[in-house]
């Protein structure tokens, strides 16, 4: 796993974030279409989010162990026909929380400069219905794959992370990541 992390010490029921999917359905022209760093549109659509709005943001936020770090949280849905292979240029990873959707058929895949993909991940789902959240690399080439005849909604919550991945991966791999226990209906390990 060199471009991605899993993170089962965080995992979560879907619910917790439920003021923010409220907050989607409600405000539907507040999602926006997804561009390059070339004005072309892509198949993405996204909704940022002022997370003085959201109290889980503001706790994910505060708990992160995360050296260079600002605020930046969005809802992102992929439909069907995926993304295509693209290098985030703004930013170093995502923070990313599986909110809905089916996840086992859409991947997120690393790619090299032949386009061959070099590593792959799917969000998880426990046994007992509990998402587990992910940190990837956005520096590295990646996609995510959606079928056309995918049926229900992909959304993902991402925070923007602004620190090399690999520090990033080093504290989840030692357990630092998370600076204090969450206290809002978080289930943890």
């Amino acid at each position: 796993m060199l471009y991605h992390r899993l993170i089962p010490q965080l995992k979560y029921k879907a619910h917790i974030f439920e003021s923010i999917l409220s907050f989607a359905r409600e405000n539907p022209k507040q999602w926006k279409n997804g561009y390059d760093s070339n004005g072309q549109l892509w198949n993405i659509r996204e909704m940022p989010l002022d997370y003085k709005s959201f109290p889980i943001l503001e706790e994910i936020y505060e708990s992160l162990n995360a050296e260079f770090k600002r605020p930046s949280f969005f809802l992102s849905h992929v439909p069907p026909g995926g993304l295509v292979n693209h290098v985030d240029h703004r930013k170093w990873g995502n923070l990313a929380f599986p909110l809905g959707g089916p996840f086992d058929n859409t991947p997120i895949s690393f790619h090299d400069p032949f386009n061959q993909v070099i590593e792959q991940f799917h969000f998880k789902k426990t046994e007992d219905d509990l998402f587990i959240p992910a940190v990837f690399n956005t520096r590295m080439l990646h996609s995510v794959q959606v079928p056309l005849d995918n049926k229900g909604e992909r959304i993902v919550l991402m925070m923007d992370l602004f620190e090399w991945p690999g520090h990033i991966f080093d504290k989840i791999d030692q357990g630092d990541f998370w600076k204090s226990g969450p206290t809002l209906q978080w289930q943890t390990t």
